[in-house]
């Protein structure tokens, strides 16, 4: 190998764990910093909402946040913005109110083009505000919709492990395959890291609905389930993941 090509690889290889440990870090991060905003935003718009949202550290106040709904009225930019709002109410500590944040996380919904992930999210969070509210029922709604969004994907075989490229990949590579093999990869990226997300969350939302679920009957949660969804095979299967053992997926 020359040295262009190994410089080549050796860029690639630091991409790929610089990936890595963003990703692990952004699960770490205060709420903020999790969600500055939906794919397509404009690059201003998400340093503006980076902005704010220290502000809202520094003030104890989310009125930072709820000023940029003045700046910005595209429909994908006030969406976002509704979120953050939203996680802000829920979880940020000095500014936690549940009925706030339960107001602007159903706004968000009501969003048809939400990526499944940011949906997923959402569910898990106004459930969280409900259940703080003391509103059990709605609450454990919200979970069981988050579920039955999980039902719909293959989450068989267990924690997926992330696997290196069989073929090398270089940066500024001359080798008309590399692009290609390239964008296979990323998207195979894509794929596991939207498992992994989903296990986690599956996790999560099964961990909630246990929690809230008290001494309601079978019956009464199909009731529940009755209202979100006409699929009864379905719904009782994830009655039944409810009673059984909730391992944590991942490693």
């Amino acid at each position: 190998m020359n040295t262009c090509s190994f410089c080549g690889l050796f860029s690639y290889a630091r991409i790929l764990r610089l990936s890595f440990l963003l990703s692990a870090v952004l699960v770490s991060l205060p709420a903020f910093a999790q969600f500055p905003g939906l794919p397509g935003c404009s690059q201003q718009f998400y340093r503006d909402v980076m902005a704010a949202e220290r502000m809202v550290n520094e003030k104890q106040s989310v009125e930072p946040v709820l000023a940029l709904q003045q700046r910005y009225s595209n429909e994908l930019e006030q969406v976002s913005l509704e979120i953050s709002i939203g996680v802000d109410f829920g979880q940020r500590t000095g500014v936690v109110n549940p009925t706030n944040a339960v107001v602007h996380f159903t706004t968000a919904l009501d969003y048809d083009n939400l990526p499944d992930k940011t949906r997923l999210e959402i569910l898990l969070w106004r459930g969280n505000s409900l259940e703080q509210m003391g509103k059990l029922d709605e609450a454990m709604k919200d979970y069981l919709r988050g579920l039955l969004e999980c039902s719909f994907h293959d989450l068989t075989g267990g924690w997926p492990e992330i696997l290196h490229p069989k073929a090398a990949m270089y940066i500024n590579s001359r080798d008309p395959e590399n692009p290609q093999r390239v964008r296979d990869y990323n998207r195979y990226r894509r794929h596991i890291d939207f498992k992994q997300f989903l296990l986690r969350q599956r996790y999560f939302l099964v961990d909630a609905a246990k929690r809230v679920w008290q001494d309601k009957s079978d019956a009464d949660l199909l009731d529940n389930f009755k209202s979100i969804s006409p699929d009864l095979d379905r719904n009782e299967k994830i009655i039944e993941s409810l009673k059984s053992e909730n391992k944590r997926p991942w490693p």
